[in-house]
Parts: C-alpha cells; structure tokens; sequence
C-alpha cells in the first residue's frame, strides 16, 4: 500500500508493494514446480492489458486523468518507473489521500488496478451553542480551518483546542466541544462544533503582585469589573472586559504621570465551586514621569498630544526625540519658523522622572508668499495640490503653514510629479527669503524647478506571448512608444499585465522588464518578457451555507465563472461583491477547492452566511421651529416657535420568499406629522445589476402646513434604472387619494379647496451625481429633473403637468474654501378645468430651501386670512462659501438665499421690492452666517438667516370659527409680516 504520509516515499512505496506481490507470488509458484517459477520471475517489461480505477469515481477532471496517467498505457510495457511517475503525479494533483497499486498476472500480461481514497476538503464550519460573546464570527476563526482547504483529522483536534481557549478567555471555563463531521458532495466535509459552555464565570477579587503603590480598591475600581460599585457583585467574565480592565488600570496609573508603569495579566485562576475567576495581575508603578517645558507655555492638554510617550504608555529616547520633532512643527506652523526645541532627562528630589523640553521660539514670522518658478510642463495650480507649505489666510492658517519638513515633502513630491512623467534628471530646490521686501518678520517661500529634458520611450517589445494577446497588452500599459518614461510607469505595467494574466487563468504568470538607452538622445528601450505559465479553467463552482434563499438567486450573481472558463480572480472578487450587494448576507467566503493542487481545472467555492431576515428600529426626537401644527387660532398665520416631540419605529424582513427582497414598515408619530410606509423592494431586478424595483403604500395624515391639515393614501411603483455610475433614472406611477381640513383661507374659498383629491399620474426623475462626497460635498455637480404627467387615463380628477429641476455646483475656491450653489426652478400647467389641489402645489421655505422664511411659508397668500396658499412656480436660488472655523471639525457658512414661490410662470419676476399688500410674485432675498459640526452622518448645521425684503401681507385676529362666520364678526384685520430674522437647526448641508 502506498500513503500520503510523505511524497518523497510515494513511488518508492509503491514499487515495494509491487516487488512484494511478485515475490510471493514466485514462492508460491516455487512450491508447485520449478517450471513454472521460471516464468513468473518479474513482472516488468511484461504488456499492460488493462488499467482500472478503484473506486471508479473520477476525482480528476478527464483530461487531468488523462495526462496522469499517460506513462501507463495499455499495451505498453510495464515500467516501475512509469508506475512512480503515474503516483508523484496523482498526488501531486491534491485530491488523494491514498494510492494503491495491485498488479496481477493475466494472461501474457499485466492488469493493473489503482485503488485510492480522496482527499477531503473542509466547506461549511459552524459552530454551535455559544451566547455571545464571543460572537460566531470570532469562533470559526478561531478554529482556523479554511474555506477549501485540506481536511485532517489532526486539524479538528487543534481546532477543538483553539475554540476551549477562546471560550475560557470569555468565561465558559466548564465547555465541553465536540466536533461532527458530515461528508459533503464533491470531496467536501461539514464541521460542526457542538458546545455545551455552561455557566458563564464571574470575576472575583483580583490577586496584585509587583509594586503597585495604590490601594486594592482603587485598582478594583478601575477595572469596572464589579456591579454597581459593588453593591450587586461581580460582572461576568469576558474577553473585551478583561482586556478593557486591564487597560483601565494603565491609564489610571499615566493619569497620575506613572508613564513607566507596568500592567500586565500573569494568570486567570478559575475556582469551580464558585464558578469563579481570579484575575492575577502584575503592577510594576515605576516612578512619576513629570514632563514640564520652558521658554514658552503649552498647555498641558496639547503637551499630552505632542508628546508621544503618553500614547505609546512608555519613555525611550526614540520617543522624545519625536516629541522634540512635533513640538517643533506646533511651533512652527504658528509662525515661530525659526523654532529649535531640546530636552533633557533628571531626576527630582523625590526620585520622579523629570523631562524637561526646552522651547526657543524665536522672533513670530508670517508666511505671505509661496512661489513656484522654473516650471513649464505643470501649471502653479497641480503643483500647488501637492504642496503642504501654504501662505497666511484670514480664514484658516494666520501666520501660514510653514515647516522645514513641510518643505521637503514638497520638494520630494514635486520631484516625484515630474520623475512620473519622464522627467529624470528633474532638480527641485527652495529658497526661504525672511524680512520679504523690506517688510520685517515676513518671509516668502521659493520652490525653483529646472525640469532637465524630458525622457520618452523609443520603443516596446513585448516576448512572450502570441500576437493577439500581445495587442491586448499594448493597449493596457502606459510605456507605449512616444509617451514618456519613468520607472513608476514601468512599475504600473508590471501590476497591469500581471493583473491581466491573473484574471484570465494564469496565477502563475510572471514579468520582467529591460530597460536599456536607445540610440536617440533621452530615449529608452522597453523589453517586457511575460512568462504565462500553465492555465487554469473553472471545474465548476460550489456554493453552500444558505437555508432559506433560491439557489437560482445566487447564481445569477455569479458571473463568468462557468465550467471551462479562465479562472479569474477579478470575477470571483465581483460575483462576491454582487452577492454582498443583495444585503442579505452577513458573510460570503471565495475560495479555491485544493488550491495547492497541481490540477489545471479548480473547483470555485462560496461559503454563504445568511443575515438575520428581520431587524427593528426605533427613536425619540423632537423638532423645534416656527411649524404648522394644527393650531385652531388664526392669529399667527406665518406661524410661531413651536416644539414637536416625535417617536419613529420601524420593521424589516430581508430576503423575503428567498429571493432577496425587502419588505418594511415605517411609521412616524408627532405632533405635525402620522405616517406609516409599507414598501416592498427587488433590487436587482430580474437579475439586472442597474434595475431596482419598489412599491410603496403610504398613509399620512401631515400639519405641517399652516394653511390646511392633509391626509392622503398613496400606492405607487417605482423602477430605478442606473445607466451609469452617477447617473440614475426613476420610472413611477402614482394613483393618490386625499382629503384636506381646517383651512385657514377665505370661507368662499373653501368649498373648492375642500374637496376630496383623486390623482393617478406617471412620473419619472433622472438623478446625476457627481459629488465627491454626498453628506458634504467640496467639488461635483448634481442634477435632478423630475416630470410628473397626472390626467384621467390613469384615474385622476385632475389634469396637469409638472416639472421640477434642480442644479447644484460645488468649487473650491482654495484649499479649504468652497464655493457652493444650488438653483430650483419648478413649474404647474393646468391642463383640466378643475384648478390644481393645495398638496399638489409647491410650498417652500425653511430649513430645506428658502431660510428667509419660516417652514413652508414662501409664495401667494390668502387675501383675507394671510395663510400661504402655495404656488405653480418656483424659483429659489441658493450661494455658499464655506470654509473652517475652528479645527477640521467645525466650519462656517456665508449664505444668500433668493427666491420664492410664485403664483403661476407668468408671474414670476426678479423684482427686488413688493408693490402692495397683494403683492408675493416679486423675489426675496436673505442672508446669513451658518455653522457647521462635523458628524460620520453628516454636518449638524445652524443657520442665521436676516430676510432684506421679507413679504407683509394682511391676516387677521380671533379664532377659527369666527372665520366660518359669513359677517366675520369680532375679527379684525391687521397688518402682518415675515420676521426678517430666522433659525434652522437640521442635520446635513442644504445642497
């Protein structure tokens, strides 16, 4: 028998066991008679008259088989040398465990039989039973048995070791793991660790050893181990607790300047009749570190960021040297260019570790030129993208920004720009010029560049490789003749074709480039010999670990990767991401079955964890602003401060049916606002990266408007096509039933305004980003345009047109200084006889749009009551220049803001003044100062706003019902305006 123990032995194995077959079978012969041992003396040299497989499963793809196999042939002599080579071969390919050759007599000949066990290969690792934590992603780690690798009984019994130590680390110091194995189609094995944890332990009072030189009970209280300051016991134990209690103590120590203190865990002692853990800790105070400067004053908080010892939790002279280095730079990019800091290490008194850096600023200097001479290939503005040194701005850097080291970056990084574009013999130099003009303590900054001749590249030969693919190459790298030559363009091939061969098949290809002068001047010659080496093709791709999606779903988002295609790291890379892009899976695996193998067709594996299929959400806020809510009083028609609590909830179920779809419920409660969504969505649409599917049902019943309270029933169905990466069109047909109530206009008025609203209509929006950034953009466009169509053919009362658009600008106008813009144009056509409904028109104003004015409260105007009526065109215009106020993390706005809702196209104007108490189709104007607090969601924004020519307009005093009232008797009729001052606090920028 022959065995994988170790490849070396296989062949020589082998041919004993074919030696041993023959030598019995002679004694035996031997016994009978003398004759016929003499013809059964060898076998070799004798003709194979057969060759079978036992058992007759092909591990192998055919062909693979096949050219294994190729030495012994039927017919052929037998050769022991052909019977090593056949084994080294078999298992070179990974997928036997065990090889087995019986050769017996037949006939003339020979029949050989190879009897062989497969390799077993590990796909799904579970492990089960353990409350978190430790979480189940840590624990299959932890047993560290990898997607498609070899599987070994050995491998389990180590796994089952790791897997015990993690779960003592997080308290189950009395689990119990046992490991079941599952054979699995295809040579592949399930594992699964069945855990039984136990109680899960508890800390007890830690054991100090060492020179802590602190009370037990500090330390104790420090960990935070204990419940309650310990009135209700002990926490449970686990890992991140410990960890984070050991490290607590630590910084209780630096907190008190022992910056040398030791903390280390020696040992968790575990007592089972309590099912307790005893932490033993090492504490080694040291002496107090006292770090103190002089020369100039820095306060304490900033000593404690310049200074790395208190991060690194240690003192060595490597990080007071760096100090030393950063308190420089603190200097300096104050204006202290001339800056020098030293230190030195005593000892007090007390025996505390006194360092003491010595600060000697130096006269204040301003940076107000920086200049870059020399320069013809690059214009100022690219190199000045590159460059740290800039001059002094009101807005940002006071005195400059300014450093030695900040000037040999620049220096290097220039050099670097012009060496990447063939530039070689590039010189970049600087010249600091203090006293700039005559002017004292003024310096100017000179970057002069002699670019020297620009090399390009005379030639490229590429060998290797056929005339097709050679092509191919030539169309991907970037050194083609003409253009020109730096080594980083020669590096950028290299990834670039070696990529290319990586993603159709070749793992093994390999590169190597000449590079030699031509015979023309500040030229070179290109040679780039490309090695592909053996192909490798998809056997077939293996998927496991999901219970409830449609295996169809799946494949469909696995592309290129058929049986009999070039395996491609780039597709299994891409199939994952499509996979990850349905958002119901928490985890999905890519991997190669015996990757190692010697095989030239892979098994392509993906190991699938499902997400969980439902999650919740939920949250309180609240709303502070000049809101409609519903107020029976017709006093305050542009509406007063008001306070609005708000509950929000939802629920979603993933991967509904299996097939990846959502379905969600959101609702709303507040005082302005009763709303609940139920969608439905398919992204992916029939299998289509680009087409999203999703239908709505919502109910909402909205008093955000001062003028009326809404409710409506909506149903819609919306298809979202992505045509490119920014670009986006949405298709949607709407049907919409709604009533409206409490309307604050002209009681003649509101027997036409009163009506129940039915509405079907199609819409559509194309969406362009180009933004850099969506929550906080500094340079991009984005565009929107949204028509909607709403007539009888699809069930409406009503008929019109509408068209919304909107352009957004963003440029920087330095550095950090950015030039933001926005401009909303919309438009209502009438087509029917019926008048458009209130909900139907534009409303604008607020926090959203137009901060001149209060939320909603921009446009027409009832003549009697004052109450806004909306409008069927709108035009706002928005401007900002925002730049850094403070740090990197709160900013400032200057804003202006123009605009309003107009009565009807005709209508709208640019005029600055309005003509009479009647009048709201002229533009308003308002500005403002803004600030900004940077968040991972999104700025927080508060804005300032002062309206210039905020609109009067008449309103009246009493109640809502002494409005209904036909003689309007006990209401007065008084003169009203929009406050010129305004608020808005929202999170996210306007545009």
């Amino acid at each position: 028998m022959v065995t994988a123990a170790a490849l070396p032995w296989m062949a020589a194995c082998a041919v004993c066991r074919l030696r041993g077959l023959m030598i019995l079978r002679l004694l035996l012969a031997a016994l009978i008679s003398a004759p016929l041992y003499a013809q059964s003396n060898s076998f070799e040299g004798r003709p194979i008259v057969s060759i079978r497989m036992d058992p007759e499963e092909v591990l192998l793809a055919q062909p693979e088989l096949e050219e294994a196999l190729a030495a012994l042939k039927v017919g052929s002599p037998l050769r022991m040398a052909d019977v090593r080579a056949t084994i080294e071969r078999l298992y070179a390919s990974g997928r036997y465990d065990n090889i087995l050759v019986d050769a017996d007599a037949s006939g003339d000949g020979v029949a050989l039989v190879l009897r062989t066990t497969g390799a077993r290969f590990i796909r799904n690792v579970v492990v089960d039973g353990v409350p978190e934590p430790p979480s189940r992603g840590l624990l299959v780690n932890a047993t560290k048995l990898e997607l498609g690798g070899n599987f070994s009984e050995s491998q389990t019994r180590q796994s089952v070791e790791s897997l015990l130590e993690v779960l003592r680390s997080n308290g189950f110091y009395m689990a119990k793991v046992t490991p079941e194995i599952q054979p699995a189609p295809v040579q592949q094995v399930d594992i699964r660790f069945l855990t039984e944890t136990g109680n899960r332990a508890k800390f007890s009072t830690p054991v100090i050893k060492g020179t802590p030189n602190k009370p037990l009970d500090e330390i104790i209280a420090a960990t935070r181990w204990r419940k309650m300051f310990g009135l209700l016991g002990w926490k449970e134990v686990t890992d991140t607790r410990t960890q984070q209690g050991i490290d607590r103590i630590r910084r209780a120590y630096q907190k008190r300047e022992f910056l040398m203190a030791r903390v280390t865990l020696d040992s968790m002692e575990y007592h089972p009749a309590e099912n307790a853990v005893v932490p033993v800790i090492a504490i080694d105070s040291g002496p107090k570190v006292v770090v103190r400067t002089k020369g100039a004053k820095i306060s304490r908080g900033r000593l404690r960021e310049l200074v790395p010892i208190y991060q690194e939790q240690t003192v060595d002279r490597d990080l007071l040297v760096e100090g030393k280095r950063e308190l420089t730079e603190y200097l300096q990019a104050r204006g202290y260019f001339d800056a020098q800091v030293d230190f030195d290490m005593s000892k007090t008194p007390q025996q505390e570790e006194l360092i003491e850096y010595s600060l000697y600023p130096g006269e204040r200097h301003k940076l107000v030129s920086v200049e870059v001479e020399g320069n013809r290939y690059f214009d100022d503005g690219t190199l000045r993208e590159r460059m740290y040194t800039m001059p002094a701005s009101l807005l940002r850097f006071r005195h400059g920004r300014f450093s030695q080291d900040y000037l040999r970056r620049d220096t290097n990084a220039i050099r670097a720009l012009y060496q990447s574009n063939g530039f070689r013999d590039v010189e970049v130099t600087h010249r600091v010029e203090d006293d700039f003009k005559g002017k004292e303590n003024q310096v100017a900054v000179t970057l002069t560049v002699k670019e020297g001749p620009q090399w390009f590249v005379s030639d490229l030969r590429i060998e290797g490789l056929d005339s097709v693919t050679t092509e191919d190459i030539r169309a991907l790298v970037q050194s083609s003749e003409g253009q020109p030559f730096s080594d980083l363009n020669v590096a950028t091939d290299q990834d670039t074709i070696l990529n290319y061969f990586f993603n159709n098949g070749y793992p093994n290809a390999t590169f190597e480039a000449t590079v030699t002068p031509a015979a023309a001047p500040q030229q070179m010659s290109l040679l780039y010999k490309v090695t592909p080496g053996e192909r490798q093709f998809v056997r077939d791709v293996l998927i496991s670990g999901f219970r409830t999606t449609d295996e169809d779903l799946i494949r469909e988002r696995i592309r290129n990767l058929n049986p009999g295609d070039p395996l491609s790291q780039s597709s299994m890379i891409e199939s994952q991401r499509r996979l990850y892009d349905l958002g119901i899976f928490a985890r999905v695996d890519t991997a190669l079955q015996n990757a190692d193998g010697e095989t030239d067709h892979k098994y392509v594996l993906y190991r699938l964890e499902e997400a969980r299929r439902y999650s919740v959400t939920g949250g309180f806020g609240a709303q502070i602003a000049r809101i409609g809510r519903g107020n029976p009083s017709i006093t305050t028609p542009a509406a007063t401060a008001g306070f609005s609590p708000r509950v929000s909830f939802g629920i979603s179920r993933s991967n509904f049916l299996g097939v990846g779809h959502t379905l969600g419920f959101q609702g709303r409660l507040s005082a302005v606002q009763r709303r609940s969504l139920v969608s439905y969505l398919a992204p992916q649409f029939k299998g289509y990266d680009n087409l999203n599917l999703t239908y709505t049902a919502l109910y909402d019943d909205s008093r955000d408007i001062q003028t009326f309270n809404s409710r409506k029933f909506e149903m819609s169905i919306q298809l979202a096509h992505r045509l490119t990466k920014a670009n986006t069109v949405q298709y949607r047909l709407t049907y919409r039933r709604a009533t409206v109530s409490d309307l604050k206009i002209t009681p003649d008025l509101i027997p036409l305004f009163a009506q129940n609203i039915q509405l079907g209509s199609v819409s559509s929006t194309f969406i362009q980003d180009r933004r850099d950034d969506p929550t906080d953009p500094r340079r991009g466009v984005y565009n929107t345009l949204d028509g909607a169509f709403a007539s009888n053919l699809f069930g409406s009362k009503t008929s019109f047109t509408r068209v919304l658009g909107r352009n957004a600008t963003y440029h920087r106008l330095t550095r950090d200084v950015i030039l933001a813009r926005s401009l909303s144009l919309g438009v209502i056509n009438r087509i029917s006889t019926v008048d458009v409904p209130l909900p139907e028109r534009f409303f604008g104003g607020g926090a959203t749009s137009h901060r001149g004015f209060n939320e909603n409260q921009a446009g027409p105007r009832d003549l009697l009551t004052g109450f806004p009526l909306g409008g069927k065109a709108l035009l706002v215009n928005n401007t900002e220049v925002r730049f850094p106020l403070i740090g990197d993390d709160i900013g400032g706005v200057l804003f202006h803001d123009a605009g309003n809702v107009y009565s009807n196209l005709r209508s709208m104007s640019f005029r600055f003044k309005q003509r009479d108490l009647e009048d709201f189709n002229y533009m308003v104007h308002a500005v403002g100062f803004g600030i900004r607090y940077r968040t991972p969601v999104g700025p927080i924004r508060l804005d300032l706003a002062y309206s210039i020519n905020s609109p009067q307009f008449v309103g009246l005093k009493g109640t809502y019902e002494e409005l209904l009232d036909p003689n309007l008797a006990g209401v007065d009729i008084v003169k009203q305006r929009i406050s010129r001052f305004q608020f808005h606090f929202s999170l996210g920028q306007l545009f």
